[in-house]
């Protein structure tokens, strides 16, 4: 860019050389004459006069990208100290812990750690997939129809992966519970299977409100049918470690 600047004062130069050289009408015998001198001035002063400008605008060009980026970063931390505040909150209510808190962030605001994209408070997308699945989770807990095992290894594999990817977890990995697979503690065990969806129901609830997304999710508790489904699966494991899962 300088380069450019320089090859534009120097075409000043010459074009005040050149207009002056035509308008008084030397002639190439006349020599160099004191008025020749003064437009010599006249065109190195615009070509100066010219540069500075460009050095000022870029300076202050430069100085409002910087102010801009400033302002675009303590958006970003300010609005990350507010989603720790508010994950300190969800956890407090709803007895949880959530783990990689930035990751989380990142899922539900994708754009908004890069300067270079829009900052949003609203969430993304991604919160509504949350949220589908949720739902049929919760529709699948309210069947009149007892589950065989497979359907509920399905429905505890699905709850695993959607607090896996909200981040958090809602009993010890070192209690009991289902362990998928003999290795993946699940979450879900004898005792709490039946309030895991209300808690994950009010944790997504929570997390949407603050992305300004959706709906309220609800959890419409347990059929006997399901519940029956539930118990037997885990019996096998306990009992066959069905589908090598383990119970521990």
């Amino acid at each position: 860019m300088d380069r450019v600047i320089g090859i534009g004062c120097i075409c000043l130069f010459a074009a005040g050389a050149l207009f002056s050289h035509a308008a008084f009408g030397a002639a190439p015998a006349d020599g160099f004459r004191v008025v020749d001198y003064f437009s010599v001035l006249s065109a190195i002063a615009t070509a100066i006069a010219a540069y500075a400008a460009w050095r000022a605008a870029s300076a202050a060009q430069k100085q409002s990208f910087d102010t801009a980026m400033s302002g675009r970063r303590q958006m970003y931390r300010t609005h990350l100290e507010s989603f720790n505040e508010w994950l300190d909150g969800i956890e407090a209510d709803q007895q949880i812990k959530f783990y990689r808190r930035h990751e989380l962030y990142e899922s539900m605001f994708p754009k908004n750690r890069n300067p270079a994209l829009d900052f949003t408070d609203t969430g993304d997308t991604e919160i509504s997939a949350w949220v589908a699945s949720f739902e049929n989770l919760a529709a699948q807990a309210c069947s009149l129809k007892q589950p065989d095992r497979r359907t509920v290894e399905h429905w505890v594999s699905d709850y695993m992966f959607l607090s896996w990817h909200m981040k958090f977890t809602n009993l010890n990995p070192d209690m009991d519970q289902i362990r998928l697979d003999g290795r993946l503690a699940s979450g879900i065990s004898r005792e709490n299977f039946e309030s895991v969806l209300p808690v994950m129901g009010s944790v997504l609830s929570s997390l949407s409100a603050f992305a300004f997304i959706g709906p309220r999710s609800a959890s419409r508790g347990v059929t006997s049918e399901f519940r029956a489904g539930f118990l037997d699966f885990i019996d096998a494991i306990q009992i066959n470690s069905w589908h090598q899962h383990q119970y521990g």
